[in-house]
């Protein structure tokens, strides 16, 4: 089926692929833990912001967010499980 409304260029911010992140002073355990679940509230909030708006400006920034809310995630979770090998 053929769209009415065609969808608008994406912007250049989505085109961005941000750097796998690494900690130079690894935080605890407890910290990450402590990080991980703000970072994840982070993303929710963040998600339903990106619902709520249409495409545009709003929404490229909000995915571009997560994305890098994402990267944070990743790098605390590759840490924690690689204390948690070395204990």
């Amino acid at each position: 089926m053929k769209k009415l409304v065609p969808d608008p260029p994406a912007s250049d911010l989505l085109q961005l692929d941000p750097p796998n992140l690494s900690f130079l002073d690894p935080p605890s355990i407890e910290e990450c833990d402590q990080l991980l679940r703000a970072l994840i509230l982070t993303v929710n909030h963040t998600t339903t912001v990106l619902v709520a708006n249409g495409p545009g400006l709003m929404q490229d920034a909000m995915g571009m967010n997560i994305r890098l809310l994402c990267r944070a995630i990743h790098a605390l979770t590759d840490h924690t499980s690689t204390r948690i090998k070395e204990q």
